[in-house]
């Protein structure tokens, strides 16, 4: 852990009891003075540990926006009980912050010819990172985190170190590789969750992939952060659209997801506990057999339910739910489209009404002239 000055650990400090009380606006101003401070006094150099704190913060700032907003809610964890409160434990290591760049922002533009050259506007690139979404900011603030945790790792010895280093998702290790190790797996497991929320699903499925990979070398094939991530890694190959096989490789991880609570679930004592593993297995078994279906069958499936339904006949199975849902849509589309053809009708009849009036007006003038002579 690094060693920060008495104003940089008071910021975390502030910053650490914001994120705690979700205040997640306040723990990415605190996390971002942080940076800035650390970034002063060590030459304009950033601390990874501080960029991932503050990185977090801002990301879980965007979430709680776009819920709020009516975006879509955050992805489903699969067991997560250890990996939020592990971070919690290790602040300055595994928390995450956000605001804006202010210690490492873009270049300007070129000026205009004639024009002499200006000291920056502070307005100006206020508003340049007003503009930047949450998930993108979080997005740049973890990336450079991960370029610096990899680059740390790289001068780092591994020595006789055998997989996986780690027996408890909760322990702890004094040796430095695994330490940031660690830490470069969470930083590429809340990179893919941010290009999820983004709706980047390429760039999700490989920062989570690293994360996976990084994870099945720390933990054994039972951990809960080895299910985590198979299964937010087939969330984000579902959704591949430039890909044949995505929705395949999907049901591959979300099986292994699935394997994995299992064979955790047959060594817990606790029957609370058993029960929770074994209701998220069912979840998960039933998304894996989603997945598994030919998607042009199922739409199939769905175009026979949306027929039946227009009939008023009862839609088949399971899929009837969906098929309302489906029919409702394409009703909703329906109409749309026939209102705007209407809306061109009743153009075009208004503009007849027009015309005609205006002759039948003129007609009328015609009359009433004549009858005056």
């Amino acid at each position: 852990m690094s060693n920060y000055s008495t104003e940089v650990a008071k910021l975390i400090s502030e910053g650490s009891r914001a994120y705690s009380s979700k205040d997640f606006d306040l723990a990415s101003e605190k996390y971002g003075e942080a940076c800035e401070e650390y970034s002063k006094s060590h030459q304009g150099n950033e601390d990874a540990d501080l960029l991932f704190l503050y990185g977090k913060a801002v990301f879980q700032s965007g979430v709680s926006k776009s819920e709020v907003f009516g975006g879509k809610p955050a992805e489903p964890e699969v067991e997560t009980e250890n990996s939020e409160s592990k971070q919690e434990e290790s602040k300055p290591e595994t928390d995450k912050t956000d605001d804006t760049f202010q210690f490492y922002a873009d270049g300007d533009g070129e000026e205009e010819d004639g024009e002499e050259n200006e000291e920056p506007n502070e307005d100006e690139n206020n508003d340049e990172d007003a503009n930047k979404s949450d998930f993108e900011v979080a997005w740049e603030l973890l990336d450079l985190a991960r370029a610096l945790f990899e680059e740390k790792l790289e001068s780092l010895d591994k020595g006789d170190l055998k997989p996986p280093y780690l027996t408890q998702d909760t322990d702890e290790s004094s040796n430095d590789y695994i330490v940031v190790l660690k830490k470069l797996s969470e930083t590429y497991d809340i990179l893919g969750e941010v290009s999820l929320e983004a709706e980047n699903f390429n760039q999700a499925a490989d920062d989570l992939r690293k994360c996976l990979e990084l994870r099945l070398e720390l933990f054994s094939d039972t951990s809960s952060l080895i299910s985590e991530s198979h299964y937010k890694l087939a969330l984000a190959l579902e959704f591949q659209s430039d890909d044949s096989n995505s929705r395949k490789n999907a049901a591959e991880q979300m099986k292994l997801a699935i394997e994995s609570v299992e064979r955790r679930n047959k060594n817990e004592n606790d029957d609370s506990k058993r029960k929770e593993n074994q209701e998220i297995i069912d979840e998960m078994k039933e998304k894996y057999q989603d997945l598994l279906k030919d998607p042009s069958e199922e739409i199939k499936m769905q175009q026979l339910d949306i027929i039946k339904g227009i009939l008023g006949e009862e839609a088949s199975g399971s899929e009837q739910s969906a098929g309302a849902a489906i029919v409702n849509n394409l009703q909703t589309m329906v109409k749309k489209k026939q209102n705007k053809e209407e809306t061109k009708t009743v153009v075009n009849d208004l503009s007849g009404m027009v015309r005609k009036r205006k002759k039948q007006d003129a007609n009328d003038d015609k009359t009433k002239k004549l009858k005056s002579e």
